[in-house]
């Protein structure tokens, strides 16, 4: 891209800051894509993972669970017997203090015991709830990804000078969502370089006009602080 050459050096320079100005939209809008295909390829490898782990953690959640039922049934057997053995003692004539006394220790320590345990199968139970409800919750993440993807998908495919490769549609599942960002990426990620490339050859023309025409050397400078240079000595001459 370059300016007409034609032009007096202010309307050149005017011309280049305009077509600076275009370019940089332009990579504005392609940065701004790959972020998104980035964002949303990171999202939905994040939810593969955890929906990869999760069977395993449920299952041993549920074992958990059975395990606490279990114990929670022996905890509870044994108050049982305990506070039989409290009646007991309490019915016989024949037993001392010291006797009703242990049997009422053993009595509060199964209730402790019994108690426990019941804690035990309720915080298990809502482990498995909450488990579950990260399922669903995981899911819906990636239902949500699929439509945000292709909503991406399709103003990726609006992008001038894409490749082919890079304007395919994704899939609906993750690792085809996951396929589709790695395409994506890279076909956005060649034309951004083209586009800054582009930039590139503007900003030294205006360099180059500013040389000719002011005498000055403005490496480093943009592209509108040269126009405004080229105003001023056009006004000052």
């Amino acid at each position: 891209m370059s300016g007409n050459r034609s032009l007096d050096p202010v309307s050149y320079a005017r011309e280049l800051e305009r077509q600076d100005a275009d370019v940089a939209a332009r990579i504005e809008t392609v940065a701004g894509l790959l972020g998104r295909v980035d964002a949303i390829r990171a999202a939905a490898r994040r939810v593969q993972v955890a929906l990869e782990a999760l069977p395993d953690a449920i299952a041993v959640a549920e074992q958990g669970e059975r395990d606490a039922l279990a114990r929670e049934a022996e905890a509870r057997a044994e108050l049982s017997e305990a506070e039989r053995r409290v009646e007991e003692v309490k019915a016989s004539r024949r037993a001392s203090d010291e006797a009703k006394t242990e049997a009422a220790r053993a009595a509060r320590r199964a209730a402790v015991t019994a108690a426990d345990a019941a804690d035990t199968v309720a915080r298990m139970r809502e482990r498995v709830a909450a488990l579950a409800g990260d399922e669903v919750a995981l899911r819906a993440e990636a239902d949500g990804l699929a439509v945000e993807a292709q909503h991406v998908a399709r103003k990726i495919a609006e992008v001038p000078r894409l490749s082919e490769s890079g304007r395919a549609a994704p899939g609906a599942s993750l690792a085809e969502i996951d396929e589709w960002g790695a395409r994506a990426h890279a076909a956005l990620f060649v034309v951004r370089g083209g586009l800054e490339a582009e930039r590139e050859k503007v900003v030294l023309e205006a360099y180059a006009l500013a040389a000719a025409a002011l005498g000055e050397q403005t490496a480093g400078a943009s592209v509108a602080l040269v126009r405004r240079r080229l105003e001023e000595s056009l006004a000052q001459g």
